[in-house]
């Protein structure tokens, strides 16, 4: 129960399916386990996919909880389970359908401010949510978490600026946003397989990303 509710928290819904799944498992033909300790179990599902703010303003919890303790066997407890699921599915679906402005809305931030300290929690009060939720939809928007796509995105700054300027590297360093000349260097070459100077020397042309 416990890894589902972190699936809820973090709104993985493969995982979400396949813990769901052991858990049909576990309680299907046991007959170790009451009817109402069944019932118990699988409306505690049911209660943190209404611990989702949007989603409980959508569907009534009390009615749920009803629909799921009037059940007569094991196959309809999992029924009335597996609809709430699907709903809250369907409800994140609309949700990403909404999101996808402040995804780019957090995007062109990056663009105009790469150079300064961006961090998760900062982005998300940029567009008035969680910094779990625009984990979730940044993730699902463009294939790669925030952090991953900042650092990308550096690292194509510097590749540009060692190519087209004579700035030295600790002043590329500087203007795509790495405080620590060294730690630039070392993300670099992990990024493209050089150092900079290397890359910039045309001696780095075998590029590797990580």
């Amino acid at each position: 129960m416990q890894m589902i509710s972190e699936d809820i928290t973090r709104k993985d819904t493969d995982q979400l399916r396949k813990h769901f799944a052991c858990l049909k498992e576990k309680y299907h033909d046991n007959t170790q386990y009451s009817a109402m300790y069944i019932k118990f179990v699988f409306s505690n599902v049911i209660q943190e996919l209404f611990q989702e703010n949007q989603f409980s303003g959508e569907r009534r919890l009390e009615h749920e909880i009803e629909r799921l303790y009037n059940c007569r066997n094991i196959m309809e407890i999992v029924e009335v389970t597996e609809d709430n699921i699907k709903e809250y599915e369907a409800f994140l679906d609309r949700s990403m359908s909404s999101s996808r402005n402040e995804v780019a809305a957090v995007k062109n931030y990056i663009y105009q401010h790469y150079e300064e300290d961006l961090n998760l929690e900062m982005l998300a009060e940029k567009v008035y949510l969680s910094s779990g939720y625009l984990s979730f939809i940044f993730k699902k928007e463009t294939g790669m978490n925030l952090n991953r796509y900042i650092r990308v995105f550096r690292m194509e700054k510097a590749k540009e600026l060692l190519c087209s300027t004579n700035m030295k590297v600790a002043q590329v360093s500087e203007r795509v946003g790495f405080a620590n000349v060294s730690y630039f260097c070392r993300s670099f070459r992990e990024y493209y397989g050089s150092s900079p100077e290397s890359y910039r020397k045309g001696t780095g042309e075998d590029e590797q990303t990580s």
